[in-house]
């Protein structure tokens, strides 16, 4: 996968993260990920479509969904319940829809699809075996999340 479709998902991440949480994540390693399962316990995926189709997902731990979804809500959140599934599905929409931004200001033809979150551990996401997903982790002072994206030129 090119660096140019993988390159607007992170700072679109970061530039997320800062602006709706006041969170500073720092990027770490990137990778091509082999397998289908999740990191994390509480994921969101959207859809993309134009030229390039596939997804980009968000997954991260239960205590730091709980502590964005509380950010997002103004309320403390202690347990993972429909409101924190909606602000992690609000989180990967708005990491989309500043993407789109980024790709169509080049020119590219980008659409989204309606976030969808899952939730527990162990739970997965199955691709296409021909559409390559390259996974960027992110550190939050002393916890972790991940994006993944995967993506194919449309023919």
């Amino acid at each position: 996968m090119k660096a140019e479709y993988v390159n607007p998902f992170i700072s679109s991440t970061i530039n997320v993260f800062e602006t709706m949480t006041g969170l500073c994540p720092v990027k770490g390693d990137l990778y091509i990920k082999s397998d289908q399962n999740l990191h994390y316990d509480v994921s969101a995926v959207i859809g993309i479509v134009g030229d390039v189709v596939g997804y980009v997902s968000v997954s991260m731990p239960e205590g730091l969904a709980m502590q964005v979804a509380s950010i997002f809500l103004m309320e403390e959140k202690e347990e993972v319940d429909t409101d924190v599934g909606d602000a992690i599905g609000e989180l990967i929409n708005m990491i989309a829809g500043s993407t789109k931004k980024i790709f169509t200001d080049k020119g590219k033809k980008f659409s989204i699809s309606v976030p969808n979150v899952i939730t527990g551990r162990g739970h997965t996401i199955q691709r296409p075996t021909h559409i390559i997903c390259v996974g960027v982790k992110f550190t939050l002072d002393d916890q972790s999340f991940v994006i993944e994206i995967a993506l194919k030129e449309k023919k």
